[in-house]
């Protein structure tokens, strides 16, 4: 008898497995299509209650026509826009993430350099654009020096608080133990700032694109910045809008990576999950 009804709980089982897949799945597409339909709506009510003529406010379907017929001259720009964004991002968390270390090990320093860093967070873009331009052209290292700029602070403040944020109990047993401080640093310090650091890629890692845009908007004749400004002077709306649905996109699945990644390391979550 007893094995007749475990018999009997397999295809209720396997129901039961299946009916979560489904209510999974149908939970993960309500959260793309939710924000896609709101877009829409909100795009056809502005098309309609605004009377802007067409090459100021294009429907969607000719964004989407665009983004087709012109793929490889948008594409060719994505990809110089990536680079730049790319290389940019890694130069503020070389310098973010090298800051906040050498306050740590170092305190005096911070008293001397944060200042400096504050006032460099700033000083407006388009100063900075204006005398990168001026000594290193329409090159990639004036375009990527401003993403690494714009980036490097969060990272830095965020590394930094994460390192200060360790618990004084774990810190006092490295003590008693004579730990070194690169022990105490990769031990203790380091996996308390991981969360912290993750919070500031999800800021930076998403702004570079928009930030590379711009630059490329003001210096450049590359990237997704130079096709918007090729298209406002040829009154192509449309476009602007092609090339904005795409920095769009990119910066969403960007910070959702970086968001899901740091949920992974996220090991106080695990711990407080498992208790």
């Amino acid at each position: 008898m007893p094995s007749d009804m475990a018999l009997g709980d397999v295809p209720v089982a396997r129901a039961g497995a299946a009916a979560r897949i489904l209510s999974r799945v149908g939970v993960a597409a309500l959260r793309i299509i939710a924000p896609i339909g709101s877009v829409l709506l909100l795009w056809y009510l502005a098309i309609w209650f605004s009377g802007l003529p067409a090459f100021v406010i294009p429907r969607p379907e000719r964004v989407l026509e665009v983004l087709w017929v012109e793929h490889g001259f948008i594409l060719e720009n994505l990809l110089a826009t990536l680079e730049v964004s790319a290389i940019g991002f890694l130069w503020a968390n070389v310098a973010g993430i090298g800051l906040a270390v050498l306050f740590d090990a170092l305190p005096p320093t911070r008293h001397m350099l944060m200042p400096a860093a504050i006032t460099l967070r700033n000083v407006p873009y388009i100063a900075l654009i204006s005398v990168l331009m001026l000594a290193f052209g329409d090159s990639i290292l004036s375009k990527t020096a401003i993403v690494a700029l714009s980036g490097f602070f969060p990272v830095l403040v965020n590394t930094l608080q994460g390192l200060r944020s360790a618990d004084e109990v774990h810190l006092d047993r490295m003590r008693i133990l004579n730990a070194s401080w690169w022990q105490t640093f990769s031990q203790v310090r380091l996996p308390y700032a991981v969360p912290s650091m993750i919070s500031a890629q999800e800021i930076t890692g998403s702004g570079s694109i928009i930030v590379a845009i711009a630059a490329e908007w003001m210096i450049s004749s590359t990237g997704l910045g130079y096709v918007i400004n090729h298209a406002m002077q040829n009154y192509r709306g449309d476009e602007v809008y092609a090339v904005a649905l795409i920095a769009t996109a990119l910066s969403f699945v960007i910070y959702s990576f970086v968001h899901w990644l740091g949920r992974r390391l996220d090991w106080r979550a695990g711990d407080s999950r498992r208790g």
